[in-house]
């Protein structure tokens, strides 16, 4: 698929913490066929124990109070370990809400969690 196609959700960013990423207008929500959060991961490591990453959409009447968006197999976590990870994660999603974000929330016990990503939306259904 080509990215020049797609709508930028997070520019690439490189985090060690929670962060929730830059709004997205989407003045009517989602279209019927729904939408796709396609998630670009590399350098995704830990220094030592156990971290995970867990990828979701939120989303916001009003571009101040966000909600997590609740849908069947929306969320996507990313195991930290010592070595280096790369991948691709896709989050489909449908909402009438305005507002959608992109968020990483860092949990576990490990030490010096890492990871760069990039977000983006695709087309959910043909």
């Amino acid at each position: 698929m080509a990215t020049d196609a797609n709508l930028a959700l997070q520019p690439q960013v490189t985090k060690t913490a929670t962060f929730n990423g830059p709004s997205l207008n989407l003045p009517t929500g989602t279209p019927r066929r729904g939408l796709k959060a396609r998630v670009l991961y590399s350098a995704a490591t830990n220094a030592s124990g156990s971290n995970s990453v867990l990828f979701q959409i939120d989303v916001s009447p009003d571009n101040s109070t966000w909600y997590s968006a609740e849908f069947a197999d929306a969320d996507k976590a990313v195991a930290l370990s010592t070595t280096a990870q790369s991948g691709e994660i896709y989050i489909p999603f449908e909402t009438s809400q305005p507002y959608i974000r992109l968020t990483a929330t860092f949990s576990g016990a490990g030490s010096t969690p890492t990871i760069t990503y990039q977000g983006d939306i695709t087309l959910g259904r043909p």
